[in-house]
């Protein structure tokens, strides 16, 4: 029975290795690997200057950058926070004013994100994505801002409390640098950390179209500290007016203080307490001695001399003219 069924089996057996060895491998494998196209990008024209930029002298923020050149990797290896904090956002202008997206990204952290001008990061994205892998759009509103802006804009890095420039050049704790406006109400923001043992920029912060006041938004919850927690209390002594960030805040961690009290009259001195007087000591009581017996160490009274008798005074001679 077995010699029976085992015939027709290998007889189907290489019938069905015969067809799938005719049929083609899937997935098929191509002769030759095509290789993707590299997107394309053609330098524009600057953006004309606007707002602030178009009454200045000297021009947009972006235009004082055109004729710079961008420094060589080679040189930028001994780079670091918080020394080249201003060189690095320079960096990224002359690489913006050229309209070059490579030159972009090399200033740039892999995951760089762009949103609004505050430290929360609201609305923010990532700067590149599948659809713009050359952050195309993010370099289009970059340089619109910047055209806003003139050369001499307000620039300023939030400060860093004496010892905590460790923190920013290992990359521990981030760097904040603006641009601001003549009015405040435009600022160009950046978030400066340390990736790959190099300084980049991490959060680009802007609004798109020109502010004419504050903006607020609702639920956002705290910001993020500007320096990190201390385990104690830190005394510092409240910052000079010109020492404040542009938005007003102040750059230091100010304790908290408790309310002061209204004012209140001092209760009255108490009375002076009189010392209480020393007590008298006790007589000690005296052995009796017997009579005719001096006491001990007793000298006998000295004899006084006796004195001489004064001598009278000499009496005049009468005179014997005086009649009597």
């Amino acid at each position: 029975m077995l010699r029976r069924l085992s015939h027709p089996l290998a007889v189907a057996s290489l019938l069905s290795l015969a067809l799938t060895a005719c049929d083609a491998r899937y997935p098929p494998i191509p002769k030759q690997w095509a290789t993707p196209a590299k997107a394309q990008h053609q330098p524009r024209p600057l953006p004309p200057p606007a707002f602030d930029a178009a009454s200045a002298e000297d021009g947009s923020l972006l235009a004082s950058h055109m004729a710079r050149k961008s420094t060589p990797e080679e040189k930028r290896a001994d780079w670091s926070l918080p020394t080249n904090a201003k060189t690095l956002i320079i960096e990224l202008l002359i690489a913006a004013a050229h309209d070059d997206p490579e030159q972009v990204r090399i200033n740039l952290s892999a995951g760089a994100r762009v949103g609004m001008p505050d430290r929360g990061e609201l609305r923010s994205s990532a700067i590149y994505s599948e659809a713009d892998p050359l952050g195309i759009e993010f370099l289009t509103d970059f340089r619109d801002v910047t055209s806003r802006l003139k050369k001499k804009s307000t620039f300023n890095c939030r400060p860093l409390q004496p010892g905590w420039e460790l923190l920013a050049a290992s990359g521990a704790e981030p760097m904040w640098c603006t641009y601001t406006s003549d009015d405040g109400f435009d600022m160009l923001v950046f978030r400066l950390t340390i990736e790959a043992n190099r300084p980049v920029v991490d959060y680009v912060g802007f609004m798109r179209e020109r502010p004419v006041g504050y903006v607020r938004v609702a639920n956002i919850g705290d910001r993020p500290p500007t320096t990190p927690f201390m385990k104690t209390t830190t005394l510092l002594d409240e910052p000079k007016p010109e020492a404040l960030m542009p938005d007003g805040s102040s750059p230091v961690v100010e304790p908290v203080r408790r309310p002061e009290l209204p004012n209140q009259p001092s209760p009255p001195p108490p009375d002076p307490v009189a010392p209480e007087a020393a007590a008298p000591e006790a007589a000690k009581p005296e052995a009796a001695k017997p009579e005719g017996e001096k006491p001990e160490g007793a000298k006998p009274p000295k004899p006084e001399a006796a004195k001489p008798p004064k001598p009278e005074a000499a009496k005049p001679p009468a005179d014997p003219a005086a009649g009597g």
